[in-house]
C-alpha cells in the first residue's frame, strides 16, 4: 500500500469533514466523527506504512505535514463556524492554528535547519487536541450533571493544547533564531 494515498484520503476526508460538521446540523455529528477518526487514523497508518515498507521520502513527509495541519484548520474552523468553540476559547483555536502556520513557515525558510524533533510535551499536546476536537464534533452522550460536560472537557483540552503550544513555540523560535544567526 503507498502510504502517500494514505495521506491524500486524510486531505479528501477534509471536504466531508467540513460539509458535514458546517451544515450537517446536529443529526450529522456521529457521521462527522467517523470521519475525524478516519482522517486520524490515516495519521497513524500512513506513517507506519511507509516505515515499514522502507517508502518514507521527504516529499511524503511534507505531504503529511500539510494533511496533519490542513485536519487542523478545517476541523478548528467548522467547530468556531457552529459556535462549538466560542468566546475566548476562540483564542485557544487561533493559537493552535497559528502555531502550525508558524511552525511550517519556519520549517519552509530553514528545511532541515532546525532539528525539530516530536517530543513529549508534543505528542501530550497533540493527542490533547485530538481529543478536545473530537469531544466538540460528537453529539452530547454524557454530562456529570453540575461538575462538566464532555463539551466543557473538550473546550478545556484545546485551551490546555493551546497553552502546551505555546511552550513548544518558544523552543522552536529560539531553534530558528540560532539558524538564523548562523547563515
Amino acid at each position: 500500500m503507498n502510504p502517500n494515498l494514505i495521506t491524500a484520503l486524510r486531505i479528501g476526508l477534509l471536504a466531508p469533514l467540513y460539509g458535514l460538521l458546517a451544515f450537517g446540523g446536529p443529526d450529522q455529528r456521529w457521521w462527522a466523527l467517523a470521519v475525524f477518526l478516519l482522517a486520524g487514523l490515516t495519521d497513524i497508518v500512513d506513517g507506519r506504512v511507509a516505515r515499514s515498507t522502507g517508502r518514507t521520502s521527504a516529499s511524503g513527509a511534507m505531504l503529511d505535514l500539510l494533511a496533519d495541519r490542513l485536519l487542523t484548520l478545517v476541523t478548528l474552523a467548522a467547530l468556531v463556524q457552529v459556535q462549538a468553540i466560542s468566546g475566548l476559547f476562540v483564542i485557544a483555536a487561533l493559537v493552535l492554528i497559528g502555531r502550525d502556520l508558524l511552525v511550517a513557515t519556519l520549517e519552509a525558510a530553514l528545511p532541515g535547519r532546525l532539528g525539530i524533533t516530536v517530543s513529549l510535551v508534543e505528542k501530550f499536546k497533540v493527542a490533547l487536541q485530538f481529543v478536545g476536537m473530537a469531544l466538540l464534533i460528537a453529539p452530547p452522550v454524557w454530562t456529570l450533571d453540575g461538575f462538566i460536560d464532555q463539551y466543557e472537557l473538550g473546550l478545556g483540552a484545546l485551551a490546555v493544547s493551546a497553552a502546551m503550544a505555546c511552550l513548544t513555540l518558544f523552543d522552536y523560535a529560539a531553534r530558528a533564531a540560532a539558524a538564523f544567526r548562523k547563515g
